[in-house]
Order: C-alpha cells, then sequence, then structure tokens
C-alpha cells in the first residue's frame, strides 16, 4: 500500500506539472484557435484529474507531497518558457505534449498494477477514466499533427 500511496503521490506532482505548463503555454496558442481549446480542455481536466488523486490519497489516509508539488511547480513554469521565443514554439510544445501525454498514460498504468497489488481494487474505475482521458488528447494531438504543421506554415512570412 505504500508504493501505491506513493504512485498516487507522484501522479498528483505529474498533473500539477502539466497544469502550469499548460497554463503558461496558453496565451502562446492563441493564434492556432482549436488547439488552444483543446489545450484550455486539457487543462481543466487536469485540474479534475488532480482532484480525483486527492480523493483516493484522502481515501487512504494520505495526502499529496508538498515537496512534490513544490518541485514540480517550478519545473512545469520552466517547461513552460523552454520553447518560448522560438520561432517553431507552436511544433515543439505539441510535441512535448506529445510525450508527456505517453508518460502520463504509462504512469497511470504503473498505478493500475500498483493498486491491484495493493487491493485497491475500487480505485481502478477513477485510474481508468483519467488514463482514457491522457490516451483520447494524446490521440488527438498526434491525429492533428500535421494540421498543426500546415497551421504553423500558413502563418510564417512568405
Amino acid at each position: 500500500m505504500d508504493v501505491y500511496l506513493n504512485g498516487l503521490r507522484n501522479q498528483h506532482a505529474v498533473e500539477t506539472q502539466a497544469i502550469g505548463t499548460i497554463q503558461n503555454e496558453l496565451p502562446r496558442m492563441e493564434p492556432y484557435a482549436e488547439l488552444h481549446a483543446k489545450m484550455k480542455a486539457d487543462h481543466q481536466r487536469s485540474v479534475t484529474q488532480a482532484a480525483r488523486l486527492d480523493e483516493l490519497l484522502e481515501k487512504h489516509g494520505s495526502s499529496k507531497s508538498l515537496l512534490k508539488e513544490a518541485v514540480t511547480g517550478t519545473v512545469a513554469t520552466v517547461a513552460g518558457f523552454v520553447h518560448a521565443g522560438a520561432s517553431d514554439e507552436v511544433l515543439k510544445n505539441v510535441l512535448a505534449a506529445i510525450g508527456y501525454k505517453a508518460y502520463e498514460i504509462s504512469s497511470y498504468k504503473v498505478l493500475l498494477t500498483l493498486a491491484d497489488a495493493a487491493g485497491a481494487l475500487d480505485d481502478k474505475r477513477t485510474l481508468e477514466q483519467s488514463m482514457r482521458e491522457e490516451q483520447e488528447m494524446g490521440d488527438w494531438l498526434g491525429g492533428h499533427l500535421p494540421d498543426f504543421v500546415q497551421s504553423y506554415l500558413g502563418q510564417q512570412p512568405a
């Protein structure tokens, strides 16, 4: 159970980082209306996922790690500005988001296995829901990558 609870705390920190990163990148995605709208929705979904993780932790008599939250919050701030100012910033941010979605999906798979091992079978539905949401967003980003490239190219000076 201790390993599972640590995994929940880690995943909460991952969601906190996603929230901060998306929040920092959103203003620079405004020229890409569809991407901006989806990322804004993904930001809210990450907030909801973090709240779900909070509920699971509380259910098991635990809470998020304030140290992990502080560290990932700082990382999110830095990550949100890594590509700032690059001429192809939106493309780099989308590629990074696709990679981060793969990481989140894998993290939820680990949590599902840990939940089994800890006997926390009631938690699995919640974890599966969040994993599906991450998969949907990752699939959407990957499926629309050619559109983002075309949109980016259309905004470049001739």
